[in-house]
């Protein structure tokens, strides 16, 4: 399944190859990924689609905010990968 705005991923390739992040923007190759922690909002990681692989949706009120706003917070995304993957994550 292919990944879209306010989705969230598991890298699969590169130095962080298992970890979870929120997909910021994307275009046709492209993904900007941020995790919240080592990965900020302020500068998203760009990877390549096939190099990810889709984990699932995030909450209503993180998407609803990304898809108004364009932009989130670092804690909202933090929030977000914490309520799908739990505290462990990282």
């Amino acid at each position: 399944m292919q990944s879209h705005v306010s989705d969230i991923v598991v890298s699969t390739a590169g130095r962080d190859a298992g970890g979870h992040f929120l997909v910021l923007r994307e275009d046709e190759t492209f993904l900007w990924l941020a995790n919240g922690k080592l990965r900020r909002a302020e500068r998203p990681k760009r990877k390549k689609r096939r190099h990810t692989a889709y984990a699932g949706a995030c909450d209503a009120r993180t998407r609803q905010k990304l898809l108004e706003t364009g932009r989130l917070t670092n804690s909202d995304i933090r929030k977000a990968l914490d309520l799908w993957f739990g505290d462990n994550q990282n």
